[in-house]
């Protein structure tokens, strides 16, 4: 080796010794921004949030029970407290307790569930297979993601989901430790115990769908949200979201807690997933009609008990077609004392398309269904509003508002039915649901008794599950410095990802 190449190497040594600093110092720098980015964006731009309770449940999960009903496969979610739930769909109660029903003893398992798929009550040795123990055991709330820039551009708009710091906080006094939760928090607020205006504050968020805005009269009244006195009607996005099922003839019921159809004469065929009518033959014939035998309540499943209002905000999808020498199909939907009903009839038929408030031909068009066909037919009711759809396409439209904000009632009435005349008819894939029924709570409950008066930087937030939610009905206003962003999407877990309506 020459002397020259000795020299060298030392100099190569120190080369390669700051490069490998420089690479170094390159990845820290990398990282420190990527961290820094982060905690920005997660300040300024999104957050995740996880949903801790069921106050926004079925549109929103907290931790909760996962429930396949044993009598018709209708999978729905319950209370993460709850020990017994009622199917939505057929009515069913069920067991969904954590404790052996043979026993009495605590059912063991191992986590997670969807690894190991069993778990066993020690005592006894029964065993419960993945479907009897997920209906048990408690699993997480959603995780969601909020804009927390969105309302720096935009104002909040009625029926946004939106989090916001809940206006309560739980203080400590930081002279003698009392604690005092749930207090508003009020500047030369004094400790009860030493007078000390000296405490430490633990905030929570709460997420809620907002419903009144700054400066506005609200007032709840029979489950419907009336602003300066007229009704308020939610856009297509946010009904969607909140239609609640009822009924679905694709899940079979295999006992009948309460008759689900009940026909008015035998020409009508019931089967287990579709009802059939054939009165062709009968000369003279009135129109038959098969109505829906439960009653509509606010029942969703989530919580422990049924819903004790009944509905008359409803809806019901259906597929219907007609055979050769049919007249016309009728579908009637009653709510209290009104009645509405359409009638479509067949190509060929003497019949016209109408639309009838109680005997009163309201609206009438030149309208025929083609025998042999298939027909998607939606037909509901929701806020003073009436609406025929065939085929996605909206054929009347009726507003029954009158203007006047009704008088509160016990509970609304209400039926569904349908049928026809000279008719022969399958009728499938039916679906009935029910609107969201905003409660009075037991007491001391704001916007519900009576109308209430929203500040000019006050919002009116309530939430989806309306029976079982601590929201503006208890503790009246969100003031617009507490709000933290818009939620607009469900991340996890995988099998309930959406965007939030």
């Amino acid at each position: 080796m020459s002397k020259n190449e000795k020299k060298q190497m030392p100099q190569m040594a120190q080369e390669k010794t700051k490069k490998r600093k420089g690479k170094l110092r390159e990845n820290i720098e990398s990282i420190a921004i990527a961290v820094a980015l982060a905690f920005a964006i997660r300040y300024f731009v999104i957050e995740a949030f996880k949903i801790p309770t069921g106050s926004m449940a079925p549109t929103l999960l907290g931790m909760h029970k996962d429930v396949l009903c044993p009598n018709c496969d209708w999978r729905f979610y319950a209370d993460r407290q709850s020990e017994g739930a009622t199917c939505p769909n057929c009515l069913y109660e069920i067991d969904i307790s954590f404790y052996c029903s043979t026993c009495g003893n605590k059912i063991h398992y191992k986590w997670p569930v969807w690894l190991w798929g069993s778990g066993s009550c020690p005592q006894c040795q029964l065993r419960f297979d993945r479907e009897n123990l997920s209906k048990r055991i408690v699993h997480g709330g959603n995780r969601i993601l909020v804009n927390k820039f969105w309302y720096k551009f935009k104002d909040p708009k009625r029926w946004d989901v939106m989090v916001f710091v809940y206006p309560f906080y739980d203080l400590t006094c930081k002279t003698c430790s009392a604690q005092l939760p749930e207090t508003k928090w009020s500047s030369g607020l004094q400790c009860p115990r030493c007078r000390s205006t000296r405490f430490s504050k633990k905030k929570k968020n709460y997420i809620k769908r907002l419903i009144g805005l700054p400066g506005e009269k609200l007032q709840i009244v029979n489950g419907d949200i009336y602003i300066d006195g007229v009704i308020q009607r939610k856009p297509g996005y946010a009904q969607k979201a909140l239609w609640l099922s009822v009924y679905n003839s694709n899940y079979i019921i295999q006992d009948e807690v309460v008759p689900t159809w009940i026909a008015d004469s035998s020409t009508w065929e019931i089967n287990e997933k579709s009802l059939v009518l054939n009165n062709l033959s009968k000369i003279n014939s009135e129109t038959t009609y098969i109505t829906f035998g439960r009653k509509i309540t606010d029942q969703n499943g989530y919580n422990n008990r049924s819903g004790s209002n009944e509905m008359g905000d409803v809806k019901i999808c259906l597929d219907a077609t007609l055979m050769k020498g049919s007249q016309y199909l009728e579908f009637v939907i009653e709510k209290n004392e009104d009645v509405f009903t359409v009638i479509i009839p067949a190509v060929n038929s003497d019949e016209k398309s109408r639309f009838l408030k109680g005997d009163t031909i309201v609206l009438e068009k030149d309208l025929h269904v083609q025998p042999g066909q298939k027909h998607r037919i939606e037909f509901l009711l929701v806020d003073r509003f009436v609406s025929l759809a065939i085929d996605k396409e909206i054929i009347y439209e009726y507003d029954d508002d009158d203007g006047i904000v009704p008088a509160p009632r016990a509970f609304d009435s209400s039926k569904i039915r349908f049928g026809g005349k000279k008719v022969h008819a399958l009728f499938e894939n039916i679906e009935i649901f029910h609107d969201i029924y905003y409660t009075d709570l037991p007491s001391n409950t704001w916007g519900t008794s009576q109308s209430i008066q929203l500040g000019e930087k006050d919002y009116f937030v309530l939430g989806d599950n309306s029976r079982n939610s601590n929201d503006s009905r208890v503790w009246k206003f969100v003031p617009e410095k507490n709000i933290v962003g818009k939620a607009f999407f469900v991340f996890w877990p995988l099998n309930t990802m959406k965007f939030i309506k």
